[in-house]
């Protein structure tokens, strides 16, 4: 946030020492960091959480009269990029006999499991029991799928984006914007009085 539009908080502001801009300008800025990356949270896939677990709020730049902060992916879920942007070049290509046997493979198994607790309500005991009926194979992939894990013929060459960090930003701006100068106001005459 910077007071580009509001000549006499931004006078005020740049005549305080640089310390105790900080100190005015971070905390207004890190709770607004904090709300946006919440609404990321409760947007992004619920199917393992770790997307939404891996959102970082981070004390990027502070200087004369600005502060930013970064709501940004943790390194260990890098491939968030791929759900929020997409994956992949559009065109079309040619899929191996290999390829479409995993995709089918993945397929049965989603059937398999949703017939096995939606339809059966099958759990705790009852799904083990259930799953020593099935093929070694088949019970593998299914405790993969219970446990959230990668399946073989899950992945799609040309991934559509999905995302849930720019809505956010998008829902919240206006909001954020006004929030953010508003407690940044409230801070500096705070600390400079109300007439200076």
């Amino acid at each position: 946030m910077t007071f580009a539009g509001t000549k006499e908080m931004q006078r005020r502001l740049l005549g305080m020492a640089a310390s105790v801009q900080g100190a005015v300008l971070k905390p207004v800025v890190a709770e607004s960091a904090g709300v946006l990356k919440d609404l990321m949270v409760s947007l992004a896939p619920k199917r393992t959480g770790a997307l939404g677990g891996g959102l970082i709020a981070d004390l990027m730049k502070i200087g004369l009269g600005y502060c930013y902060y970064w709501v940004r992916l943790a390194a260990p879920v890098y491939y968030g990029v791929f759900q929020e942007f997409g994956l992949g070049t559009g065109r079309s290509i040619p899929v191996s006999e290999r390829t479409r046997r995993r995709r089918s493979n993945y397929e049965l198994s989603l059937l398999i499991r949703k017939k096995m607790i939606v339809e059966q309500g099958r759990s705790g005991a009852a799904w083990k029991a259930a799953l020593a009926t099935l093929g070694k194979r088949e019970a593998k992939r299914q405790k993969y799928l219970a446990e959230g894990k990668y399946l073989q013929g899950e992945r799609r060459p040309n991934m559509a984006a999905h995302p849930f960090m720019r809505p956010a930003v998008k829902f919240l701006r206006t909001e954020l914007a006004v929030r953010m100068l508003e407690g940044a106001a409230a801070n500096i005459v705070r600390w400079t009085g109300p007439g200076r």
